[in-house]
């Protein structure tokens, strides 16, 4: 979402040239907004979350042209990094860092919260460092055979099945349900609404494939919780004397916008699918606490090994009710309205979809073509890539909206930072990768221009360079018609 202080950052970005040093005023602003993150995170991240201690996790703001101011660092400094003079305890590393992502990462072999900064908005930043945190506190919590920690597999976001009404309509029913339980006035509705929640969930898994089941609850488990973080620290930065009180009344409205989207779980096609459980892990976290209490659950849940529906069915009660005919008739509830809407979500999903890689494909500049009708997987594989931003065509395509590594061995080495269009059935990858001044080709080292119906047949080692891509193969057949550029790697 654009907000006044998301211009403010792109203004005074653009007034520095790349690689330099961020403004005195940004590095202000992020140096204030590291205080009261660590601050918040030592007073309150035992209540957050039992053991989770964000103000000893270094915080790492990432500007993706610039470079990565580091706060709250002890000891040496990771390579490459010198110290800010005026901010406490700061340091900058001037290094581009186009595909960063807000994420856990590490420097200097020690665990950081990343967050990229693309709008200096301290109800966006503040809330996403405790976010990330949490990412790293998950990772050091990981035992054997325990879920708390453990992620899911991301590569099932290529072919989740969002096409399919029936599980898009129960899905839909899902964050209805959970919506409903967060107003609900009295503890006894938010524990018949919980248990409605759980029975439809389960009724939906019993037909969808165990995979899918299993990344559902996984996905709840990792995003969902540290999302559960960052919204209690939005409601923390919404009570606290010592934030800055024009913070608070934008913390206020992002936790509005978090109850909005819960109750528009599957309507929303514009952005990956992914974000639904950035909205139903943080609402059962929360519905838990509040029949719970925020302590007991947690350590329980943990020590019982449960998933967060798990645990909303225990304490809900459901467990102790006679399920099969609660599922059934949960399952039952309103299907001929969801069905209608679902459907109709889907054919937005379809269309918006199609529009968005035709948009991607049309920009101005070189059209790359990537083939691997000659390899013998005929298709890429992918060696790094962004779930958050990767969309759903159709069944067998998908779109990659900013970062994305494909790979086929030595055949093919790539890093797209540019939306780009991979179809399964033919093995291809297209995008739009630069003009065509700024698109280098060699083979063998040596530079290549291929005008208009020229071709290579063979060629050895061949590298393209792009501002925002590279490309490299071992051996391929490069040919150009037009402003296509089409690269075939050849055993």
């Amino acid at each position: 979402m654009t907000r006044a202080s998301g211009t403010l950052v792109v203004l005074m970005l653009a007034a520095q040239t790349a690689g330099a040093q961020p403004s005195a005023d940004t590095v202000s602003r992020l140096d204030l907004i590291a205080l009261h993150a660590e601050r918040i995170g030592r007073a309150n991240g035992e209540a957050i979350w039992p053991g989770f201690r964000p103000d000893t996790i270094p915080l790492a703001f990432v500007l993706p042209t610039h470079g990565t101011a580091l706060f709250n660092w002890r000891g040496t400094l990771p390579e490459g990094f010198a110290p800010l003079a005026n901010p406490r305890n700061a340091a900058w590393r001037d290094q581009q860092a186009l595909g960063a992502a807000s994420t856990g990462a590490s420097l200097g072999g020690r665990a950081v919260a990343q967050v990229v900064v693309s709008s200096l908005d301290p109800a966006s930043l503040l809330p996403v460092a405790i976010h990330e945190a949490f990412h790293v506190f998950q990772a050091a919590s990981v035992k054997p055979g325990r879920r708390f920690g453990r992620g899911e597999n991301s590569f099932y976001v290529s072919s989740y099945p969002v096409f399919e009404v029936e599980n898009e309509m129960m899905f839909m029913r899902e964050g209805e349900l959970l919506a409903q339980a967060l107003r609900a006035p009295t503890l006894e509705e938010k524990r018949e609404l919980a248990r409605q929640f759980v029975a439809i969930r389960r009724a939906r898994h019993l037909r969808l494939d165990d995979p899918y089941a299993l990344f559902d609850r996984a996905s709840e488990m990792n995003e969902g919780l540290a999302q559960y973080a960052q919204v209690r620290a939005l409601e923390l930065m919404a009570n606290d004397a010592q934030v800055p009180a024009e913070w608070r009344p934008l913390a206020l409205k992002q936790l509005s916008e978090e109850g909005a989207r819960l109750g528009n779980l599957t309507r929303n096609v514009t952005q990956s699918f992914r974000l639904r459980y950035y909205s139903t892990g943080p609402a059962q976290a929360r519905l838990l606490d509040a029949l719970a209490g925020q302590a007991g659950w947690k350590r329980q849940m943990m020590d019982r090994n449960e998933t967060l529906q798990d645990a909303l069915a225990r304490v809900s009660g459901l467990d102790a009710l006679e399920t099969r005919a609660f599922i059934r008739a949960a399952a039952a509830s309103d299907t001929a309205r969801a069905g209608a809407a679902s459907r109709a979500a889907i054919a937005s999903l379809r269309a918006l979809r199609a529009a968005q890689v035709d948009s991607a494909l049309a920009a101005p500049g070189i059209l790359l073509e990537l083939s691997a009708r000659n390899l013998p997987s005929e298709d890429f594989g992918s060696c790094g890539f962004d779930p958050q931003n990767l969309l759903q065509v159709t069944v067998t395509k998908q779109l990659h909206t900013r970062w994305w590594r494909p790979c086929a061995g030595p055949s093919l080495v790539a890093e797209l930072n540019v939306p780009a269009v991979h179809d399964r059935t033919d093995g291809t990858i297209r995008a739009v990768i630069g003009a065509e001044a700024d698109v280098k080709i060699t083979v063998g080292g040596k530079s290549v221009t291929l005008a208009d119906g020229e071709n290579l047949d063979a060629a050895a080692d061949v590298r393209i360079e792009a501002p925002r891509a590279s490309i490299q193969s071992a051996r391929a057949n490069i040919s150009r018609i037009g402003m296509i550029l089409r690269i075939t790697p050849v055993p």
